[in-house]
């Protein structure tokens, strides 16, 4: 397989992870060399979900074939909560070998009937999804594996999942073939979608989260409606209780003041003197008797006064009685 960066032609679109469902490569077995899997490529975007690209196509899972060169073990035999992983080599004549990876099972609890909490929690744990392998393997055997791949320490790595051994020259061939086929139908050319089919699957994406959105906003919003509402309610209800307890008080105040005006107009109030304190410094009044007055004696000076009657009124003779009303 060639790479499009070698050939001077620009890098072929890479479509978003939304679009990967409609991708040949991404949820089947693709069958590659080892060479082909290290010259697998890796986006920043997609770091820690085990996807890599070749040109544009996403890949996961992978089938290699190939003879076993080498067999090693890691891992503590003792520790059940981590166990052993068994590691072998592939070559197939690429010009590169890929390790395969194949956790062992754990090994068995013993028989002992007092067992710390720790170790119970250990027996309790479920057990690890271990691959299907036919029989034991062996240098020199040849397998069909099948597995995802990883990245330990800057080495491309195939986690196992189920190995077969290839018993015949024919099934390799088959295998070849495969390969070939592969490469030439889907991996030699960049995947191309429509841009309507991108912007369909862009609008049904962003529509999930929009619906997502709108009903958590639309939850929230109810819930500050509801808190709205029971403190408009509890005011409500608080605002009733301060009006009944203060018509009751003016019932009472107005109840109390008629008959207050009541008793006060049936009751007569005597205003009383203020008893002074004796301090026996006050003025001490005498009565005395009145003075008798003397009669007057005539002196020989009074004015005398001749009373004239009516009867000896003297009428001037004059012609004019008008006057006198005559």
């Amino acid at each position: 397989m060639t790479d499009s960066g070698a050939q001077g032609q620009p890098p072929p679109e890479l479509y978003p992870q939304y679009c990967f469902h409609l991708s040949p490569t991404i949820n089947k077995w693709c069958h590659l060399r080892a060479a082909d899997i290290v010259a697998l490529s890796s986006h920043p975007g997609f770091q820690g979900q085990d996807l890599y690209f070749h040109l544009n196509h996403p890949i996961k899972w992978v089938r290699i074939c190939g003879i076993v060169v080498a067999i090693d073990v890691y891992g503590d035999s003792s520790s059940r909560s981590r166990g052993q992983i068994q590691v072998i080599t592939i070559d197939d004549s690429s010009g590169h070998t890929i390790e395969c990876v194949i956790p062992l099972p754990p090994p068995a609890a013993p028989s002992v009937p007092s067992l710390g909490k720790q170790e119970r929690q250990q027996q309790q744990q479920p057990p690890q999804c271990l691959p299907l392998i036919d029989s034991q393997i062996d240098i020199g055997h040849i397998l069909d594996i099948k597995g995802s791949l990883r990245t330990f320490r800057e080495q491309r790595q195939v986690k196992v999942e189920k190995i077969v051994h290839l018993k015949t020259t024919e099934q390799e061939v088959a295998f070849w073939e495969r390969v070939v086929q592969l490469r030439k139908e889907i991996l030699d050319k960049p995947w191309k979608l429509e841009d309507k089919v991108v912007r369909r699957l862009r609008r049904e994406a962003m529509g999930v989260d929009e619906r997502d959105t709108k009903r958590e906003r639309e939850k929230e919003e109810a819930r500050r409606e509801r808190k709205r509402r029971r403190r408009l309610e509890e005011e409500r209800r608080r605002l009733e209780k301060e009006r009944t307890v203060e018509g009751q008080k003016r019932v009472a105040f107005t109840s109390d003041s008629v008959g207050a005006a009541k008793t006060q107009a049936l009751q007569v109030v005597v205003p009383t003197r203020a008893r002074k304190n004796v301090t026996g410094l006050e003025k001490k009044v005498v009565s005395r008797p009145p003075i008798p007055t003397r009669p007057k004696e005539p002196t020989g000076l009074e004015r005398k006064t001749k009373s004239v009657s009516t009867s000896d009124r003297v009428v001037p003779v004059t012609g004019k009685y008008t006057a006198l009303g005559l």
